[in-house]
Formats: structure tokens, C-alpha cells, sequence
């Protein structure tokens, strides 16, 4: 059965991207982790233990209203409630060896803690350090069948085999395209060697490749092509080749995460040396 966790602080925007990753999920036999994760900043404190146990409680109060408010939605979802004591990104590296999830659901834009984490420097370092798949839905974005994806790419080497499983389930569960959106640079590329290797990935699936070149807003011209094309999911992988090391710097994953419509599905590659 596949596994799934919903990073949850019972904000709006933290229940919406549950909601949508139920709703995608609906018609599979699926089993949720609802994580909420707690941390004690002044951990110097000769009340930390009273504080902690405090933060516990409250943890799981929010956990199981949540729930309810999730299973009037979808009354069958099987979902577990998780509460942890941690850095987050410690826990979630824990909970993603313990738990063995298909992928991590994340939401974000607003005022709350989780949405400032995730607009901070936080977000940031998880994208960075913890290499596993992850869904990052904005606050108005509503779950349809996506018809159409986009994966952003430079076509340079990237082995991308022993990651694509979650994007492989879901255009095979909603008989999707798979619009490859090549971002041209300066460094010569063998086009047709790098778009024969991509489509080995993906045996099945209709796939149809796209070419932009970039001379400014990188996030601007995915986002015009997404929206033109009418694609309702935006793929990238993360990667230490340039283009993406341009992609993933604050200021455009900020506006990429701000964007009100269009969520993420961010992939990685094998984690090396720690990086």
C-alpha cells in the first residue's frame, strides 16, 4: 500500500494541500501519516519537560480536530495521526526512514507558522538537505484530473530512474501528458540522445517536448508556458547542475511557491556525500 505524509499546523493552507492530496489519492488504497511537528526554542529552560508535555498535548488535540475535519471530506481515508518532538527536518528525515512514504504533502502561502516556514529559510534547507519527493500545493489550489504536466528541465545528465515513481503513478492514474519544457542554454546539448533517454523513464506515457530560451525570469517563463498550455502540475527536479541551482535559490522558489494556482512536485536526485 502506498504511503503518503501530510506536514500539518491546522492552518488553512496546511489543510488544504491534505485535502487536495486526499482528493488525488481518492480512488487508491492508500495509507496517510498526518504529521504535526513541535520543537521547544528555549530548550535552556528548567520548565522544558512541564513545556514540552504541554506541547504534546496540544499536538494532538490539533491532530484529531484535524482529523475530523479531514474525514468529513473523505469519510473512508485511512490517515494515522503523528505527533513528534524535533527539528523538522530531523523528523522528517526519521519519519521518512521509519514510515517509508511515497511522498511528502506540503502547503503553502499565508501567515501561519508552517506557511512562514515554508516562505523562510526553512523550506529552503528541506528542499536542500532532505532528498525525497514532495508535493508543495498553494492555498487556493483545487485538486483536477491533471490533464497536462509540465517537467522543467535543462536536459543535462541527470538519472532520474530511481525517482520518478511518484510522478509515474500519477500520470498513469490520470492518463496524463507529460509536456518535457527544455529550458535552452548556452552549453551544446545532443537534443534528440538526452529526449530519447527521458522518454526510457517513462515507457507508456504520451510525452511531448517543448524548448524556451532563457534570457530573464526563468519562473516567469515556466509559468507562462504552464498556463498556456493549461498544465495543472509543474514538475522539477533538483539537481546540482546550474539551471537548477538558479531554480532553487530563494528568490524563485519564493515566487514559485507564491504562485496562487500551480503546486510543485518536487524530485531528487540520490543523495551523495551528505549533500
Amino acid at each position: 500500500m502506498k504511503r503518503v505524509i501530510l506536514l500539518t499546523d491546522f492552518s488553512e493552507t496546511a489543510r488544504n494541500a491534505s485535502l487536495f492530496a486526499l482528493k488525488m489519492y481518492d480512488n487508491e488504497r492508500v495509507h496517510f501519516q498526518l504529521l504535526n511537528i513541535f520543537d521547544v526554542e528555549f530548550s535552556g529552560s528548567p520548565y522544558i519537560m512541564q513545556v514540552k508535555e504541554e506541547m504534546a498535548e496540544e499536538s494532538m488535540r490539533g491532530l484529531r480536530k484535524e482529523l475530523s475535519l479531514l474525514h468529513a471530506h473523505y469519510p473512508n481515508s485511512r490517515i494515522e495521526l503523528a505527533s513528534r518532538f524535533g527539528s523538522m527536518t530531523e523528523v522528517i528525515r526519521k519519519e521518512i526512514e521509519e514510515y517509508d512514504p511515497e511522498l511528502i504533502v506540503l502547503g503553502c502561502k499565508g501567515e501561519s507558522a508552517l506557511e512562514h516556514f515554508l516562505l523562510g529559510s526553512n523550506a529552503l534547507e528541506i528542499i536542500k538537505h532532505i532528498h525525497f519527493p514532495m508535493l508543495v500545493v498553494p492555498l487556493k489550489a483545487r485538486f483536477s484530473p491533471p490533464e497536462k504536466i509540465v517537467f522543467a528541465t535543462d536536459l543535462k545528465e541527470v538519472d532520474i530512474s530511481k525517482m520518478a515513481t511518484p510522478l509515474n503513478n500519477l500520470v498513469k492514474a490520470f492518463n496524463s501528458e507529460l509536456l518535457f519544457l527544455n529550458v535552452l542554454e548556452e552549453e551544446y546539448v545532443n537534443r534528440v540522445e538526452a529526449e530519447e533517454k527521458i522518454a526510457s523513464y517513462f515507457p507508456g506515457i504520451k510525452l511531448s517536448f517543448h524548448f524556451i530560451d532563457h534570457d530573464g525570469d526563468l519562473c516567469k517563463s515556466i509559468l507562462k508556458f504552464m498556463d498556456e498550455n493549461d498544465a495543472k502540475l509543474l514538475t522539477l527536479v533538483r539537481h546540482h547542475h546550474n539551471f537548477f541551482q538558479r531554480m532553487f535559490n530563494p528568490h524563485v522558489i519564493q515566487k514559485m511557491i507564491r504562485h496562487p494556482h500551480h503546486p510543485m512536485l518536487i524530485l531528487h536526485e540520490q543523495e551523495k556525500n551528505g549533500d
